[in-house]
């Protein structure tokens, strides 16, 4: 409304009422509602106290954070921000600015000035930090609030955390009171009102104090001069960040748009995209009715807690406030908080993380109603867009980093330290990066072993037999108790699993080529050795690379060199997919060496080997953050066969394996691991019968990890980070041993063979429980 402030000169002046939320009108602390605003004036609707009675405990639902939860640098203190009076401030608690005090935010550094009716200290909960720049402005001679409005406003932004009464949102900031009325207008029936030249003096003299945000929670049904414009111009000029109420006309025909006077966000060259219109929801998030709505200018529209926000005016009462005047606090202090975390944060940002982090309510994306959505601070103060180590261009998942399989069991819960982690904005925070690798999901070796039915056929021509292996495809489940059927036979259905060739070139020469039998499979075939029983769980540890594989193209050639038998193997093909979203599997290639020699009843065995991985180590793939690279791997091998006599055995293997992981990311040098696998065995080999025990273990990192140099802390002044040397065992606590018996019997023209094992500690992870399996088979010759 228009009021003329110089009498016959007849210069006239627009001015505000003081709106309680941007409505205009009345802003008095009565504890009763005051009469209906006459129609010229802005409506307050509710921006009253309405009761003295303490607000139930606000219960915010917060949104999910992602695993694991990262905090900002320096680290958090260790304060227990969630107590009665943290509950008691249902503004802060509705906007879950809990994660920011738990992050160590407080508003701390920072000046939320708050162009108001002036501020009274009650009961000290400004002590320390009311701005020795407080002015009064308008005529008056003091910024002391009479009216109560500027200061349950100031206590819903900056009250402090003192135990008693509420604590404001960004408790630790320092509070500019600049008290704009006119002076006599507060207390009248009309109420406080503003002239906009007034308001532009102490926008100015806000910006000129260094204030982070201004808090105008005022409004009107006209739109700012050019004198305020010119202003509110200057202040986003300057980075300083406006949040204006959206009104409280709600309930009128035009409710649904913000008031005029808060239309100004959505002029590019007053706003800048640095003024925020305020929006109220209520306690279940449910859009306040008094409050104006998004409309049109959704874009610059954002909610927070405004229905019974829990306060007290300048003699220190308690009351529930409603109105968008008291979303707007709440909005303020969620700025000082993000800047006093994240110093290196313009305003532009510290805007758009506000926004974009926003809990989206009403119709999906921005809407007329909630317009960029509801406040949430616990949204804000995670990580936003890629992140990467800080220090590097290094990308670093926040959830998931690496995947680790068998040979590392469990040493994902062995900690490595947390690392000092950029996003998107250039803000640091700290990721505990053991929490952020998986496991390699528990393998089924009783399915793998008996994989449904199989059909398998022979052809010989000379010196050449090759071999093929079909399968039906199993079903999507295979029982703990299964039965298989294999026959030898040439079959054309089905699909080939596996197929050998294989060529005796001379007297003392045989070769192999294959696809899915490794080349040590191929290798003791070409030399004549063999299991005496059929085992399925407990494999040799000279089987293959110590990871589960899909099979690849394998080739083994054999001499024999008097009684000493020299063979050589090769393979190559990829490990088995480990999650869905790996699209291709890393590539392995192996090639080994081994020399077998009877000595008496005793058979002697020895070998070495090389192990190379593209994109994984020994099975486990680890993101770049972790090196993301191969790994190069070497073997020794040893085993013994003991004649027993009668067809009985005894025998033993163990495999020593020496890894050499390929730096990359915090890696300071390549990884070194030493890893061990084993297994001793009793077996019997007859004519109708079979029978054998063994123990084993397979491959298990036994010692070694990565020698890594974490980004520990992170100076915003210089953007400098500073590292310290981590040492991470990947050795893991789990130990995973085998016993399996293997039994078979000649039955008319097959073998009816049985298994039974069981599993201690699988996949080397202490916690996991036993696996218990059995099986029985029927293999048949046609």
């Amino acid at each position: 409304m228009r009021r003329n402030f110089h009498g016959s000169s007849a210069i006239v002046t627009l001015a505000l009422m003081l709106a309680g939320c941007g409505g205009g009108g009345g802003g008095g602390m009565q504890s009763t509602p005051t009469p209906t605003p006459s129609p010229t004036q802005a409506p307050v609707a509710g921006d009253n106290p309405v009761s003295t009675t303490p607000p139930p405990t606000a219960t915010p639902t917060p949104t999910p954070t992602p695993t694991p939860s990262p905090t900002p640098t320096p680290a958090a203190p260790t304060v227990n921000y969630d107590d009665a009076e943290y509950r008691r401030s249902n503004a802060a608690s509705a906007a879950n600015a809990i994660s920011a005090y738990n992050a160590g935010a407080t508003g701390q550094g920072t000046r939320i000035a708050i162009v108001d009716s002036g501020l009274t200290d009650p009961g000290s909960e400004f002590a320390g930090r009311i701005d020795a720049a407080s002015r009064a402005f308008g005529g008056n001679t003091s910024f002391a609030d009479s009216d109560g409005h500027g200061t349950s406003v100031a206590g819903v932004a900056a009250a402090s955390r003192n135990g008693t009464q509420t604590m404001g949102v960004a408790f630790g900031a320092t509070i500019l009171a600049l008290r704009a009325d006119t002076a006599g207008t507060c207390g009248t029936t009309d109420g406080c009102k503003y002239s906009h030249a007034t308001l532009a003096q102490a926008i100015d003299h806000a910006v000129a104090s260094n204030a982070t945000v201004i808090n105008l929670s005022l409004g009107g049904e006209s739109e700012p001069s050019q004198t305020l414009r010119a202003a509110m111009a200057r202040a986003t000029a300057a980075g300083v960040i406006l949040v204006i109420a959206a009104g409280n006309s709600g309930a009128d025909a035009d409710g649904g748009e913000p008031e005029p006077f808060a239309r100004i966000a959505a002029d590019a060259a007053v706003a800048r995209g640095l003024i925020v219109i305020a929006g109220a929801h209520d306690a279940t998030n449910a859009a306040a009715s008094f409050a104006n709505k998004a409309g049109s200018f959704a874009p610059y529209y954002l909610t927070a807690l405004g229905s019974r926000v829990r306060g007290f005016d300048e003699t220190g009462q308690s009351f529930l406030y409603s109105g968008t005047s008291y979303a707007t606090p709440a909005i303020s202090g969620a700025v000082a908080l993000l800047r006093s975390a994240f110093p290196n944060l313009s305003a532009t940002q510290a805007l758009s993380l506000l926004f974009n982090s926003a809990t989206d309510a009403g119709a999906a994306g921005t809407d007329p109603i909630y317009g960029r959505g509801i406040l949430n601070l616990a949204r804000a103060f995670q990580p936003a867009g890629s992140t990467s180590l800080a220090g590097s261009a290094v990308p670093v998942s926040l959830a998931s980093n690496g995947i680790v399989a068998a040979a590392m069991g469990d040493a994902t819960a062995r900690p490595m330290g947390e690392s000092v982690i950029l996003d998107s904005y250039g803000r640091a925070f700290t990721l505990p990066l053991a929490r952020t690798l998986g496991r390699v999901a528990q393998r089924r070796p009783l399915a793998m072993a008996i994989g449904g039915f199989t059909a398998g056929g022979v052809a010989d021509a000379g010196a050449l037999s090759v071999s093929v292996t079909t399968a039906r495809d199993p079903g999507a489940d295979q029982p703990w108790l299964g039965l298989a059927q294999r026959q030898t036979a040439l079959r054309p259905a089905g699909r080939a699993i596996a197929g050998t060739m294989l060529a005796r070139i001379d007297a003392r020469t045989t070769a192999a080529l294959g696809f899915a039998p490794g080349g040590a499979a191929l290798a003791d075939r070409v030399s004549g050795r063999g299991d005496a029983a059929a085992f399925l769980i407990a494999r040799a540890p000279t089987a293959g690379p110590g990871f589960d594989t899909n099979g690849g193209v394998s080739l083994a050639a054999a001499h024999r060199f008097g009684q000493t038998t020299l063979a050589l193997s090769g393979e190559q093909g990829q490990a088995q997919r480990l999650a869905r979203q790996e699209a291709v599997p890393p590539a392995y290639a192996m090639l080994g060496v081994s020399g077998m020699r009877p000595i008496g009843a005793l058979t002697l065995s020895l070998g070495a080997g090389m192990l190379r991985e593209a994109r994984s180590v020994l099975g486990s793939r680890f993101g770049a953050a972790l090196g993301s690279g191969g790994a190069l791997t070497t073997t020794g091998d040893a085993a013994a066969t003991l004649a027993l006599g009668d067809g009985w055995q005894a025998g033993t293997a163990w495999r020593r394996a020496w890894t050499r992981a390929d730096r990359g990311g915090l890696m300071a040098a390549d990884g070194r691991l030493r890893s061990d696998a084993f297994a001793f065995d009793i077996a019997h080999a007859g004519r109708a019968n079979r029978l054998g025990l063994r123990l084993a273990q397979p491959l298990r990192v036994s010692g070694g990890g990565y020698r890594l140099s974490m980004p520990v802390a992170y100076d915003y002044a210089t953007l400098t980070t500073t590292y310290a040397e981590r040492r991470w065992g990947l050795a893991p606590d789990g130990r995973e041993r085998i016993v399996e018996a293997a039994w078979g019997r000649r039955l008319g023209i097959g073998w009816l063979d049985a298994n039974l094992f069981w599993r201690r500690q699988p996949g080397n992870i202490a916690a996991a429980p036993d696996d218990l399996g059995a099986v029985l088979r029927f293999a048949t010759r046609w």
